[in-house]
């Protein structure tokens, strides 16, 4: 802790004298001398209010903009370097802080994707190399993560634009959930990219979702499906188990596409639960977290992608659904669908690994595990709260369930003769 306090210290020191030579940039209108000290605590204190202001709405480009013009009048007749300056430093600073809290690199970037934007990645980037040379990171995996996310680049902030993505990415990371504590990531995230055959499904899924003629969605459900049948049995992923105790609990991030996102969430916690791991659900941001062993991690994962698309399938054979009156159900029943559907494919796992287990004789084990990864997620996670789903088509709730009772749950099955998905034999917690 002191190391890290002389750090800062000598941090705002150095902030201090970059403010200090800038005395020749003299205020626009007035060429006496400013008081630096002065300058960084009136401007220090304005941009915390705006990245607090900003990271409790949503952000977009032009509330960015607008932000960080109304920043740099306020901080009047100080100079503008001043202002970048500080943001810089304070971008850094956030970086460090949910980094240590359990954000590697790529999830940083799916959240910077996600509510900024593509061009917003380039800002993130910089900000997690000075942040690596800040703190002389020597972790190789984690350097080639952050070097997945953007090229090395000085953080500059020199302009209206970068100072607006600057304001924007740290507003994002400084509400972003942060676990309680330091923990190993699952083997994908601490890597920092998505397996790009499931990068391929999860965009194959989005363009079904978003077409609104049948026949291509159906292409499109299909091609997803064999994707995470090939994925499956050519087993893809890119692990290192070998650095890796297989029972050590770690943490992945699950992320997941609108709509239906609470549906969604709870098929995921049915589908952890049934293999022995515990989840979080951080709904403004859109991703589940998932706590269990790295090989348990992969098969939530995996299974999870290839449910929702046999879910999406479902779904749209049924069309659209329309009250009396003309008067738009669908996006009811397909709420109430999913959770019905993640709530009988709960049941089923849970069937099929209690049976399992029973079997082999391996309950004692299987149940000191889920005792170690519950042990562990209420260490990372302790401020959830419990959170009952809402039905309100029981339509809607009927198909979901007979849709569940027909998916297929084994994902490795494999392809017949024909390409195809052999067929199988009939049988959460919010932040």
């Amino acid at each position: 802790m002191n190391n890290r306090k002389r750090r800062a210290a000598r941090e705002r020191k150095r902030a201090r004298e970059r403010a200090r030579a800038g005395t020749t940039q003299a205020r626009t209108g007035d060429a006496s001398d400013w008081d630096a000290a002065q300058a960084l605590e009136l401007v220090e204190v304005k941009v915390h209010a705006t990245v607090r202001r900003l990271g409790a709405r949503r952000i977009d480009d032009g509330a960015l903009a607008v932000s960080a013009e109304h920043l740099l009048r306020s901080v009047a007749p100080f100079p503008e370097h001043v202002v970048h300056i500080v943001v810089a430093e304070l971008l850094v600073g956030v970086t460090h802080h949910v980094s240590s809290a359990g954000w590697p690199p790529g999830d940083l970037a799916a959240l910077v994707r996600r509510h900024l934007g593509e061009r917003h990645l380039s800002t993130l980037a910089a900000a997690l190399h000075q942040e690596g040379r800040d703190r002389q990171r020597r972790d190789h995996a984690w350097i080639a993560a952050v070097n997945a996310v953007g090229a090395e680049r000085p953080l500059v902030v020199d302009s209206a634009d970068a100072l607006a993505s600057a304001l924007g990415v740290a507003a994002l990371m400084s509400c972003a959930p942060l676990l309680s504590d330091s923990v190993a990531a699952g083997s994908r995230s601490a890597g920092g990219t998505e397996h790009p055959k499931l990068a391929q499904v999860r965009a194959l899924l989005a363009k079904a979702e978003s077409t609104d003629f049948e026949h291509e969605a159906e292409a499109l459900y299909a091609k997803a499906q064999e994707l995470i049948t090939r994925y499956a049995l050519g087993r893809l992923l890119d692990t290192d188990e070998a650095s890796v105790d297989e029972r050590s609990p770690c943490v992945r991030r699950i992320w997941l596409d609108a709509p239906y996102v609470a549906a969604k969430a709870s098929l995921v916690a049915a589908v952890a639960s049934a293999n022995r791991c515990r989840t979080a659900f951080a709904q403004r941001h859109g991703f589940i977290v998932v706590v269990g062993a790295v090989g348990d991690l992969d098969a939530v994962e995996l299974l999870v992608t290839s449910l929702l698309v046999q879910a999406d399938v479902a779904m749209a054979r049924h069309g659209s659904r329309n009250a009396v009156g003309g008067v738009s159900r669908t996006r009811s029943f397909r709420q109430s669908f999913l959770t019905a559907y993640a709530s009988r494919i709960g049941e089923r796992l849970r069937e099929a690994s209690d049976a399992t287990a029973r079997t082999g004789g391996h309950l004692p084990v299987l149940r000191s595990q889920e005792e170690r990864v519950a042990e562990e997620f209420d260490r990372l996670v302790p401020h959830t709260r419990g959170r009952a789903a809402s039905v309100s088509n029981g339509e809607g709730w009927r198909a979901g369930r007979v849709a569940a009772d027909l998916a297929q749950l084994d994902v490795r099955r494999g392809l017949d003769s024909s390409g195809r998905l052999r067929q199988a034999p009939s049988a959460s917690r919010p932040w």
